[in-house]
């Protein structure tokens, strides 16, 4: 008990040693500029080390404090690092007039012409104000009636990959003596939030429960503050939307914006961490809810039966630690998962969003992704013979097609040749999480080259994709195919190495054996399946609805990464010396589309 003591008396001190650093540091900070509170990526890195970049929406520089107690990664709720983004990871910091919220920076872009007029955009960025506003109203720690113990405050500035060390009064209690395991929980989701075979929490709060007095249960009340899930079709600004209101936040708002294959990712890897423990779930969701108030997640779309059957436990969690979501997605809440493994076990997921988010129809019919077009060769055409029959061409132009696919990979090697400069090429070796590796046949400093089957075509997941991003900013891809019966495994692995380059502003070169738009044109789903017995008839032709959602939000990825604005945003995260450049090129388009449109 003694030692116990004094162990806690050294951590109080230690805590109020770094809570006077960091009002330092948040006088010294908002000298510049009022109410902003941001490291420099720099300081970050160095506070984070080996873990990679993580930030936070709070994120202030904190040196430690003399006597202050050392912790490890183990100490805390998450480990794994990832790509994790900061919510400001693509925009410059926030003006004073900027700090009214969304909605004022939505209309300054429009008077400046950065964003085009769309009623349904508007919209949305109504619904964001909206959000904003009631945050602002619920003051710095709105919480819900059944909310249960607090944690700590955090120890130091990180992001999701470092989440607060839960104290023994916020650990899950030992396994009720019926014999329940935090495993068989899962699949007793009437509620979504039991761990212990009644459905209720171990430690006293009314998880899941009837509320006192036999009202409606805890997954049933209304939040304090109501979040929004935006879905629609690609290219209609969903993302762009979600980062104007993540930029605009302020700080104790607590923002984590992330994509949910990198959430996912370290929310599986911080369960093996907590597996020893009566209910690892609980222990991973409140370790998330002490580290931030409203959780931003790009791209919500449930294909893996393994994060399915948690999301429900998950989410149930975070919203009664009071967290907020605001969430993008190609689908409507009740088509997630659509038949999926166990869909039933997902349903009170799918009920529970509709009751704490606003679900919003963006309903728009432009994609303003393939309103940009490349001013750089990126993307190079290389025909197949295969490719050459399905698009009707004779059988008599073999020497063309050799002919062009050789012109390809001429263009392709002389495009990263020009990228990398005199930078010394060979093959390298990246390291990826839980002590595995990931081959990379060539690489030049900061850019990397492989083959469509060196990348796709072998066991690889989004973890090695998102160490590949790590440690490079440009990719060089070749031969990619049309894809069909044959290759369905490769399109999916295909999909996520898109989403993750996107995501991490990657700068990505091809060559393909077709234009974006046609290599998923064997990829149909049941309802075009339905309309077109025929097409489905074909050997070669697929019909999957969870590729089929997907494929059209990476051709509309794959048309984007071409264009000058992406290019753009590349170079601002990446490569700085070439910003000037970029932006006069921007401007000059800018000013020709005007000319055009008068």
């Amino acid at each position: 008990m003694r030692r116990a003591a004094l162990r806690s008396l050294r951590l109080l001190r230690s805590e109020a040693v770094e809570v006077t650093a960091v009002s330092e540091g948040l006088r010294a900070s908002s000298a510049g500029v009022p109410g902003l509170h941001q490291a420099p990526r720099a300081q970050l890195s160095a506070l984070t080390g080996p873990l990679g970049q993580r930030y936070s929406s709070a994120a202030v520089p904190v040196a430690k404090p003399a006597g202050a107690h050392d912790l490890s990664d183990e100490d805390y709720g998450l480990g794994l690092g990832g790509h994790t983004e900061t919510h400001r990871k693509h925009h410059p910091p926030p003006t004073p007039a900027e700090t009214g919220g969304p909605l004022a920076k939505y209309e300054a872009g429009l008077a400046s012409g950065l964003y085009r007029p769309d009623p349904r955009q508007r919209l949305t960025i109504q619904m964001l104000q909206e959000l904003y506003d009631d945050l602002q109203r619920a003051g710095t720690h709105h919480e819900l009636a059944n909310q249960p113990n607090r944690h700590k405050p955090r120890r130091r500035p990180s992001g999701l990959t470092i989440v607060d060390h839960v104290g023994e009064d916020a650990k899950p209690a030992a396994a009720s003596t019926s014999g329940s395991s935090w495993f068989s929980s899962l699949f007793n989701s009437g509620n979504g939030n039991g761990s212990h075979g009644n459905g209720g929490s171990a430690r006293g709060g009314a998880l899941g429960r009837d509320a006192p007095g036999g009202g409606r249960s805890a997954a049933d009340a209304p939040p304090a503050v109501r979040g929004l899930y935006m879905y629609g079709g690609v290219g209609c600004g969903k993302t762009m939307l979600m980062d104007v209101f993540v930029h605009t936040a302020p700080a104790h708002f607590r923002v984590l914006r992330t994509h949910f294959h990198d959430f996912m990712l370290e929310v599986h890897a911080a369960l093996r961490k907590h597996s020893r423990e009566a209910d690892p779930l609980l222990a991973v969701a409140d370790g998330i809810a002490a580290r931030c108030r409203v959780l931003a997640l790009d791209e919500l779309f449930v294909t893996d039966v393994a994060d399915a059957m948690i999301l429900n436990r998950l989410f149930g969690r975070l919203w009664e630690r009071g967290v907020v979501l605001v969430a993008t997605s190609n689908r409507q809440p009740d088509d997630l998962y659509k038949g999926g493994l166990q869909r039933n076990l997902f349903m009170p997921f799918i009920h529970r969003l509709k009751t704490q988010c606003r679900a919003h129809d963006m309903a728009s019919g432009t994609d303003y992704r393939r309103l940009a077009q490349h001013q750089r060769g990126l993307y190079f055409v290389q025909p197949t013979p295969a490719a050459a029959v399905a698009s009707g061409a004779t059988a008599a132009t073999p020497c063309a097609e050799t002919a062009a696919a050789a012109t390809a990979e001429e263009e392709l090697a002389a495009r990263f040749r020009e990228l990398t400069g005199d930078a010394a090429a060979g093959p390298a070796r990246v390291e990826v999480a839980m002590g595995r590796h990931l081959d990379v046949p060539l690489a030049a400093g900061k850019a990397c080259m492989f083959s469509f089957g060196e990348l796709c075509g072998r066991p690889v997941a989004a973890a090695d994709y998102l160490a590949l991003t790590s440690a490079y900013h440009t990719l060089a891809l070749r031969g990619v195919p049309v894809f069909g019966a044959a290759n369905r495994s490769e399109a999916y692995r295909f999909v996520t190495l898109i989403d993750v380059l996107y995501e991490a502003r990657t700068r990505l070169l091809v060559t393909a054996a077709a234009p974006p738009v046609d290599l998923f044109k064997n990829i149909i789903t049941q309802f075009d399946a339905a309309k077109d017995p025929e097409l489905a008839a074909r050997p070669d032709v697929v019909v999957d609805d969870n590729l089929g959602f997907a494929k059209d939000r990476t051709i509309s990825r794959l048309t984007e990464m071409q264009s000058l604005q992406y290019l753009l945003h590349h170079a601002r995260q990446h490569e700085p010396a070439l910003v000037l450049a970029l932006e006069e090129a921007f401007s000059k388009k800018v000013k020709a589309a005007k000319f055009a449109g008068a």
